[in-house]
């Protein structure tokens, strides 16, 4: 939702500087067909980017349809994206409102802008606000003070304005602490743009407790009591230095920014203990998520239960949605292929389903959908294909060694005819034109005719890793 209000110029060039951050290159023509301008416009966006962050780049280059942009390696995505965002009027009329809520008129002596230009701005706010679920009464805001902290986290952390006074000395170092102690006991891995969000977030908790004392219900401390990061937390707050810097009921807004910023792993068995914990959480002591998969699985056609990478990625969404805290998150942009927006098209009806039954109000924030359905094209995809395979070849060994190979693939479901094929027959070419038929061949028996079909590779125990590859491409 951020990003339908957003100027788009702006949102155009963080989504390219993060593809550019992470990719390095960009096809032109793929990216103007996805954005949905035209090249021209691409490339102006590109040549503001190069502007902005000139001090930044490293290596530019252009080819015909790509272009190449290299970062300096220590500057982390946020200052870029922050350089980037912060000419936006409607995130600096977002940050008055959060900080001191203005009359429009103040935006016009503010930014420079016309009377119209700031009346303007305040609507589109305020509909932001709205789409929020922020209560707006008389024409204004009326935040809960989480529902406050969190916003203007979002706009800071995309613009690097915060309003600060002088700090304590060893603030800033009281933090790292407490997030380096987390990071330890719970082995979860934050990057560079999380832990910026846990610094903001804890600054913003230190400056508001005074002015705006955060208030906690039972029923929202015995929640986060279930989740893993609760202990990780409340241990690393009893034995650091950051607790004596605030009052007693900012832990649980520390443990609201845990729980709402992603982070990794470094290890298959920590990733492993980690889904443990959460699995019990979201899936095994939640019924009404258990009915949400039943209802996927019912419209694939498939088991999820007990796919890991499904069940994980699920939580990943879930995690972040309760009290609908989500919609706040300083989430990534992302962007679909076609296909993954024909996913998104056919899963959101579960989703409103499955949201329409529950028996309070909970959303889902469009840019974690989208998160979600990137991975579940590629859960999909790892299962979906089946492919049928005949082996021809005279030897009983090097059928079985054709045959082990191909069941030990993993994102085709391999169906190994059992018949040993002695030669490459009509009746097999025939059955080479068959969808999602393949035939292995081997060299010695592979005939000149064969060529003419893709789908009849060639093979031999020299080159099976290979053969295998071509088949499942049906190119050669």
């Amino acid at each position: 939702m951020f990003e339908d209000y957003l100027e788009k110029n702006i949102l155009r060039q963080l989504f390219l500087c993060g593809q550019f951050y992470h990719k390095k290159e960009i096809d032109l023509d793929e990216l103007s067909h996805l954005l949905q301008v035209c090249k021209t416009t691409l490339l102006n966006d590109i040549k503001a980017i190069r502007t902005e962050l000139k001090d930044e780049i490293i290596y530019s280059h252009r080819e015909k349809d790509t272009c190449s942009l290299y970062f300096d390696p220590t500057s982390p995505r946020f200052r870029l994206i922050q350089k980037l965002a912060r000419p936006s009027l409607f995130l600096k009329t977002c940050q008055l409102y959060l900080e001191n809520e203005p009359d429009y008129l103040q935006l016009t002596e503010i930014e420079y802008i016309s009377v119209s230009k700031a009346y303007s701005l305040k609507k589109q706010v305020l509909a932001y606000f709205e789409d929020c679920d922020i209560q707006i009464q008389h024409h204004s805001p009326r935040f809960t003070e989480i529902e406050r902290r969190l916003l203007l986290l979002n706009v800071t952390y995309r613009t690097g304005t915060l309003k600060i006074p002088t700090l304590p000395a060893d603030y800033f170092l009281a933090i790292d602490e407490f997030i380096e102690s987390v990071t330890f006991n719970s082995r979860r891995i934050y990057d560079k743009d999380n832990r910026e969000i846990l610094r903001i977030g804890l600054l913003i908790s230190y400056l508001s407790q005074k002015k705006h004392p955060l208030s906690i219900e039972q029923d929202f401390i015995s929640e986060l009591q279930k989740r893993p990061i609760y202990q990780y937390v409340m241990d690393a707050w009893h034995t650091t230095k950051l607790k004596h810097y605030y009052q007693e009921n900012e832990v649980y807004f520390a443990l609201i920014l845990f729980n709402l910023s992603d982070y990794g792993f470094n290890s298959y068995q920590a990733i492993e203990e980690d889904f443990c914990h959460l699995h019990q959480v979201f899936i095994e002591d939640s019924q009404s998520i258990k009915q949400l998969i039943t209802q996927f699985e019912s419209y694939f056609n498939r088991k999820f239960i007990g796919n890991r990478a499904f069940e994980r990625a699920l939580i990943r969404l879930m995690r972040t949605a309760w009290d609908n805290y989500q919609l706040f998150v300083p989430e990534k942009f992302y962007l679909l292929s076609p296909e993954q927006q024909s996913l998104l098209a056919e899963i959101q009806p579960l989703f409103n389903q499955w949201l329409a039954q529950l028996p309070y109000r909970l959303r889902l924030k469009i840019n974690c959908l989208d998160a979600f359905v990137i991975e579940l094209s590629g859960i999909l995809r790892i299962n979906k294909t089946k492919l049928h395979v005949r082996i021809v070849t005279n030897s009983d060994v090097k059928y079985l060694i054709y045959r082990e190979a191909l069941e030990s693939v993993t994102t085709f479901d391999m169906e190994v005819d059992p018949v040993v094929y002695q030669h490459l027959d009509e009746a097999i070419k025939s059955a080479a034109q068959q969808e999602n038929t393949r035939i292995l061949c081997e060299k010695t028996l592979y005939t000149p005719e064969a060529e003419q079909f893709p789908t009849i590779v060639p093979v031999s125990v020299d080159t099976i890793e290979k053969s295998i590859v071509w088949a499942v491409q049906a190119v050669r």
